[in-house]
């Protein structure tokens, strides 16, 4: 290696990574260090060895692989700055020329030229010194190896943590976290969401970029986050606790949750297990059908997905009770919402055009294909006023509600769900399509009024018609909210997960 090449010293190193190794993880040591340009994929019987492959000389990436629990970790772990710094330098170079244009092209080549250049020098003083290269990757690697230490033992925890992501679907893993410790004392809760994942707005604890998910600096600092800080750790859609560092999903940190002594669950919102086939088969106004793209990239992701989670054997929750046609070991978590949110003193349904909103967020899923033709033809004649609510904030939606007298939820899928939740609280009469499937495991006294994309609008002429009778079924919808999705029911049910008594 070159001389004068400073290689900074490695526990300073971390420390600017801000990598706190975590205390409680039960690893492995490493025992030996090897160079190679592959890095083995499978896990490897005997010792536990750190493979260590350059990336462009300025990171080593390395793989920690252990038989016994089945842990495989890739990392990259930054060795000189200096190096960082310089080819960052003449990949922007090139990057900053993107674009068309003759004389454009010409000078994006050459800045390609001269990042080709770093880089060959780069590897040219890595290999004149091989085993120089080797120690020095073991040393930037050192600060990992307390992390990786066999002799760590879990610590107690006076009372459960729980950490929920990383989806936040319609604001839920938030608010079973705030239902979780207002209602269960002693726990404390954390949700977190990708800022992807999250265009409406809704409110969580810890916001997570893209750039940071993708990151393995971020994923090694969210790694001793969630061993150090959580028992409990629930895998919204089946997504990974650690960001990208072991795969696409949860199963690649289950052996290290476990050894750490953290329980894993799961909650499911829809898509990554509602299998299209059997939904279709079942279900009389399925959105799945077999023409449609759609479909086949959804049934693509179950039939790869769906076994993963069932082979992981942990407690399962589902959001809405129709998936457990899907994944029938598991329960349903209801939505849970802050009723107060929705409450409103403006009267419903005493206009001569009733007010009827559909919320546009997934519509493939909620059938709004086949329902607006009927809405407009309804609209146009004078019988109902539609309106369309689409990419609104949450935070916009209550008064949106209140200013409605009937709420449409979904005319697909076959159960009632957030907008529904939404529509009760704010005492909106709520409309919408509810398969066996679902209200099988359903409260008798459901307020919501049942419809079908064929029925709809024989159901729309009625209200119209006999206003009263509905009125009195979307009185009873703040109650049954407050008996159901205020928070409480939600959290006796995660009661047992967490290992403590409920109110």
């Amino acid at each position: 290696m070159a001389a004068g090449v400073a290689i900074p010293d490695a526990r300073q190193a971390a420390e600017d990574r801000g990598f706190t190794p975590p205390e409680r993880l039960r690893r492995v040591v490493v025992t030996h260090t090897d160079v190679g340009e592959q890095v083995p994929h499978d896990p490897v019987e005997g010792t536990y060895t750190l493979h260590v492959a350059p990336a462009e000389t300025v990171a080593v990436t390395t793989s920690v692989e252990v038989f016994e629990t089945g842990v495989v970790r890739s990392l990259r772990v930054p060795v000189d700055p200096a190096r960082t710094a310089e080819l960052a330098a003449a990949r922007a170079a090139v990057e900053a020329l993107d674009g068309g244009g003759v004389i454009r092209g010409l000078r994006r080549m050459m800045a390609q030229r001269d990042l080709d250049a770093v880089r060959n020098r780069h590897r040219a003083e890595v290999e004149r010194d091989a085993t120089a290269w080797a120690a020095r990757c073991a040393r930037a690697y050192e600060p990992y190896v307390r992390a990786f230490a066999a002799d760590a033992v879990p610590a107690p925890t006076p009372s459960p943590v729980l950490g929920i992501g990383p989806t936040n679907t319609a604001g839920q893993g938030h608010a079973w976290a705030r239902a979780v410790e207002r209602h269960l004392p002693g726990v404390r809760a954390e949700s977190a969401a990708l800022t992807s994942a999250n265009t409406l707005g809704h409110p969580t604890d810890r916001a997570i970029g893209t750039d940071d998910w993708l990151s393995t600096r971020w994923q090694l600092g969210r790694l001793a986050e969630v061993l150090d800080r959580y028992t409990h750790v629930l895998a919204e859609c089946g997504m990974p606790a650690f960001g990208r560092l072991g795969g696409s999903w949860v199963d690649t940190d289950l052996a290290e949750l476990r050894a750490a002594g953290i329980a894993l669950g799961l909650v499911l919102y829809g898509s990554e297990v509602r299998d299209p086939a059997a939904h279709r088969a079942r279900v009389e106004f399925s959105p799945f059908d077999p023409r449609y793209e759609l479909t086949h990239a959804l049934q693509a992701k179950v039939d790869r997905l769906l076994p993963v989670l069932r082979g992981l054997e942990v407690p399962t929750f589902v959001a809405t009770p129709d998936l457990i046609a899907d994944v029938p070991d598991a329960v349903w978590l209801p939505a849970v919402l802050d009723p107060a949110d929705w409450r409103t003193e403006t009267p419903v349904l005493t206009r001569e055009r009733p007010v009827v909103v559909h919320v546009m967020a997934g519509p493939f899923l909620r059938g709004t294909a086949r329902i607006e033709p009927t809405l407009r033809r309804l609209h146009d004649i004078g019988l109902i006023e539609y309106r369309r609510i689409l990419n609104r904030p949450a935070a916009e939606l209550p008064a949106l509600f209140a200013d409605a007298d009937i709420v449409l939820d979904q005319f697909a899928c076959g159960s009632y769900g957030m907008t529904s939740c939404q529509g009760m609280a704010a005492g909106r009469l709520t409309i919408c399509y509810l398969h066996e499937s679902a209200t099988e495991h359903l409260p008798a006294d459901l307020p919501i009024r049942a419809a079908d994309p064929n029925s709809l609008a024989e159901v729309l002429e009625e209200v119209a018609a006999e206003p009263d009778a509905a009125r009195e079924v979307a009185a009873r919808g703040p109650a049954y909210v407050a008996e159901h999705h205020d928070g409480r029911r939600s959290a006796r049910i995660l009661a047992r997960f967490l290992g403590v008594a409920a109110e």
